[in-house]
C-alpha cells in the first residue's frame, strides 16, 4: 500500500470579519480620507473584508445604491471606491450614520429597452422583470456578490446587465490593474495591486470561467474610471473615452487622459476603474435566473507549500490508495483506486483532483467530483493501464484549483514484470516420480519457488506466471519455462558363460530395475545372424537387448551383452574319432585357428590340448 500526503498553502491564512449591516460612526473627509482606516473599522481583524449595500455619488449616474467593500492586509487596508461620504440628510434624517460609499454599481437592460441603473439595495423593476442584489460570504476573505433577475411577465425576455467601479487601495486611488488569466490566456479576473512594484494585490476581482459560484461574462474593460459609467455602456456598449465628471460632482477634470494611454493597459497609474456584463441571457417567462462574481481579499495563485506554517493557514492534504485485488495484474482492465484529505480554499474556492496513466499518454482526466472548501473528501476512479508499457506504470496526481493553478501531488508507481529479468534454477530436472521444485528469481532480487506440491511430477515443458506483487511494487504478468525430461530406463542382465553344451537352450536373465516396461531380448550369433530361441549349439553368441520408450522413461535400444559361450564336452572330444582334420587346430568353441597363440583348450588332429 502507498499513501502520500502534500500541502499546498493557498494564498493568504486569515482570520475574516464578515458584516452586512454594520457601517463605520463618522466618515472622514476625502482630504484626509485613507491616512487611516475610518471610524468604527480600526478594530477589524488583519486580514478581513468588509462589505455592505450602500449609497455612493457616482461619477455620472448621481446617488446610487452598489455594493461596497472595505478591509484591510496587515497595515494596508483597500476598498471599491475612492470615497466614503454621508447621505444628504433628506433621505435619512431620522439615522445620521453615514455610509461607506458604493463601489459596484449594476445596470439592466430588457430586451432592446432603455438600459437602467438598479438599486442594489431594494431592486430595481423594469417593466416586468426585476434585478435584486444579495451577498453571500465566499470562504474566509470573499464575497460572493449575486443579481437575481425574474421575469414575471408572460413572454419570454433577454436581458443584458452589467457591472461599473470606481476602485482604489489604501491612500492609493491609482492603484495599477492587471489580467488574472489561466494558463491558455483566458482572463477569468482582474486585480488590483498596492502598487507597480508590489508581488501581491489586495484586492481581485472575478468573473470568468471556472470559477467557483461565477457566471462567467461576456466582456469586461478596465481603464480610466470616467470611463463606460452610462448604464447603456454598463450593459455592454463599452467605449474608450474618458468622460468629464459631471456638474454635480465639481465640474470637469483638466488635462483628461486619452484612450489610448490608459484604457486596457497594464500596470499603469492612473485613477482606475473596471466593468463588465452579461449579454443575451434569455429568462422563460415566469423563471429567474442568477448573474454572480466573486470580490476576494490578496493574491489568488497558490503560493509555494511552506514547511513550517503558521497555525490557521489554509492546506490541501492528499491521500492516494490503489486497491490491492484479485485482478490486480490484468493490465486489461480497470483498477480502482482513490484520493482522500482536507481541503480549504481562502475564498471558497472548489477545487478539483486530476490524474492520468502511464503518461505517455499524455491525457489528465478530472475527477468530476469537486473539493469543497472546508471539508474532507474521498474520490474514487478506476486507473486504465495502458498494455503496451513493458516497463515502469504510473499514476501521476495533481490539484486543480479551476483557474488552472496547478500543483502537482506524488504519485505511484509499478515496475511491469514483463520488463523484469527472469531466471529459473534447475532449469531441467529428470523424472523419478516424485514431485519437483524450481526456483524463479525476478529482476535478480526476488524469488518465487515453484512446485514441491506435485504439480510438477511428470515429464513435461511447463510454463509458470510469473505475477507481480502490490506490496512489492510490481504489476503484470509475465511467463518462465522448465522442463522436467525422461527418466532413463536401467536393466540388469544375468546370464553363465562359457557353458558346456549338453543341447539345451541357454541365455540370460534381463530385469528393468528403472523404467516401466518388458524388455526385450534377442541373441545373434557372431556373424550378426538372429538366434531363433536360446542358443544351443556350440559357438558364441550376444545378447541384444531392447527396452521400448513409456510415457515416463527413455527406452533402450540394441544395448549389446555377451558373448555366451557354449562349448564342446572334453571328455566326449578325446573319444570322438575324426577325419582327417589336414593337421588343423581348433579352439574349445569350433573357431579354426592356424596354431595355438593363447592359452586354452585346443583341438588338434582330434585330440584335445592344454596350453597355460
Amino acid at each position: 500500500m502507498k499513501k502520500i500526503t502534500v500541502l499546498l498553502f493557498a494564498m493568504m491564512a486569515c482570520v475574516c470579519a464578515l458584516q452586512l449591516d454594520a457601517a463605520p460612526a463618522k466618515g472622514p473627509a476625502r482630504s484626509n480620507a485613507y491616512s487611516s482606516l475610518p471610524d468604527g473599522y480600526q478594530q477589524l481583524p488583519p486580514t478581513s473584508i468588509y462589505y455592505n449595500i450602500s449609497r455612493r455619488f457616482a461619477a455620472g449616474p448621481g446617488y446610487q445604491y452598489g455594493v461596497s467593500i472595505l478591509g484591510k492586509i496587515g497595515d494596508e487596508y483597500y476598498s471599491s471606491t475612492y470615497e466614503y461620504e454621508e447621505e444628504p440628510s433628506i433621505w435619512n434624517w431620522w439615522n445620521p450614520t453615514p455610509k461607506p460609499g458604493a463601489g459596484f454599481i449594476a445596470a439592466l437592460q430588457v430586451d432592446n429597452g432603455t438600459p437602467t441603473y438598479v438599486n442594489a439595495l431594494n431592486g430595481t423593476n423594469v417593466g416586468d422583470v426585476r434585478m435584486t442584489t444579495r451577498l453571500e460570504p465566499q470562504g474566509n476573505v470573499a464575497a460572493r456578490v449575486i443579481y437575481t433577475v425574474t421575469n414575471n411577465g408572460s413572454v419570454p425576455v433577454t436581458i443584458n446587465a452589467g457591472v461599473w467601479a470606481d476602485i482604489m487601495i489604501g491612500t492609493n486611488d491609482e492603484a495599477p490593474l492587471e489580467m488574472l488569466t489561466t494558463s491558455s490566456d483566458a482572463t477569468y479576473g482582474i486585480k488590483m495591486k498596492r502598487s507597480i512594484d508590489a508581488g501581491s494585490p489586495l484586492l481581485c476581482v472575478l468573473f470568468g470561467e471556472h470559477v467557483t459560484g461565477v457566471t462567467p461574462v461576456d466582456d469586461y474593460w478596465f481603464g480610466f474610471y470616467s470611463t463606460n459609467w452610462h448604464a447603456n455602456e454598463i450593459v455592454g456598449e463599452y467605449s474608450s473615452t474618458v468622460y468629464d465628471a459631471p456638474a454635480e460632482n465639481g465640474g470637469t477634470f483638466e488635462n483628461s487622459p486619452s484612450d489610448s494611454q490608459y484604457y486596457g493597459k497594464e500596470n499603469l497609474g492612473y485613477d482606475s476603474g473596471l466593468g463588465f456584463c452579461w449579454k443575451g441571457k434569455e429568462i422563460p417567462a415566469g423563471e429567474s435566473i442568477e448573474l454572480a462574481y466573486l470580490i476576494s481579499v490578496g493574491e489568488i495563485d497558490f503560493e509555494e507549500p511552506d514547511p513550517d506554517p503558521e497555525p490557521g493557514q489554509d492546506i490541501l492534504t492528499a491521500q492516494v490508495e490503489a486497491y490491492n485485488f484479485d485482478g490486480w495484474n490484468d493490465l486489461t482492465v480497470a483498477h480502482p483506486a482513490h484520493v482522500w484529505g482536507y481541503y480549504e480554499h481562502p475564498y471558497g474556492q472548489e477545487g478539483f483532483i486530476e490524474y492520468m496513466v502511464d503518461g505517455d499518454r499524455g491525457e489528465w482526466t478530472r475527477i468530476e467530483t469537486p473539493l469543497v472548501s472546508g471539508q474532507t473528501y474521498e474520490l474514487p476512479f478506476d486507473m486504465f493501464f495502458n498494455p503496451d508499457v513493458t516497463d515502469i506504470h504510473t499514476l501521476q496526481l495533481r490539484f486543480n484549483d479551476g483557474l488552472d493553478n496547478i500543483r502537482p501531488l506524488n504519485g505511484l508507481e509499478w515496475e511491469d514484470v514483463r520488463s523484469m529479468s527472469l531466471t529459473v534454477a534447475p532449469e531441467t530436472q529428470v523424472y523419478d516420480g516424485t514431485p519437483k521444485t524450481f526456483t524463479v528469481t525476478v529482476g535478480g532480487v526476488i524469488d518465487y519457488v515453484v512446485g514441491g506440491d506435485g504439480e510438477y511430477v511428470n515429464p513435461g515443458t511447463y510454463s509458470q506466471s510469473i505475477w507481480g506483487d502490490y506490496d512489492m511494487n510490481t504489476i503484470g504478468i509475465n511467463t518462465v519455462e522448465f522442463e522436467i525430461v525422461k527418466g532413463q530406463a536401467e536393466v540388469e542382465v544375468d546370464y553363465e558363460s562359457p557353458v558346456k553344451h549338453d543341447g539345451n537352450g541357454h541365455g540370460a536373465t534381463v530385469v528393468v530395475v528403472v523404467g516401466d516396461a518388458q524388455a526385450e531380448v534377442t541373441y545373434t550369433d557372431m556373424d550378426g545372424n538372429v538366434i531363433n530361441g536360446l542358443p544351443t549349439e556350440i559357438g558364441s553368441y550376444l545378447i541384444v537387448v531392447n527396452v521400448p520408450d513409456t510415457e515416463f522413461y527413455n527406452g533402450i535400444v540394441d544395448e549389446i551383452y555377451g558373448p555366451i559361450v557354449i562349448y564342446a564336452d572334453p571328455t566326449g572330444i578325446n573319444e570322438v574319432t575324426v577325419g582327417n582334420d589336414n593337421g588343423a587346430w581348433y579352439t574349445i568353441d569350433g573357431r579354426r585357428v592356424a596354431a595355438p597363440t593363447e592359452r586354452g583348450i585346443y583341438i588338434h588332429n582330434g585330440k584335445k590340448y592344454i596350453f597355460k
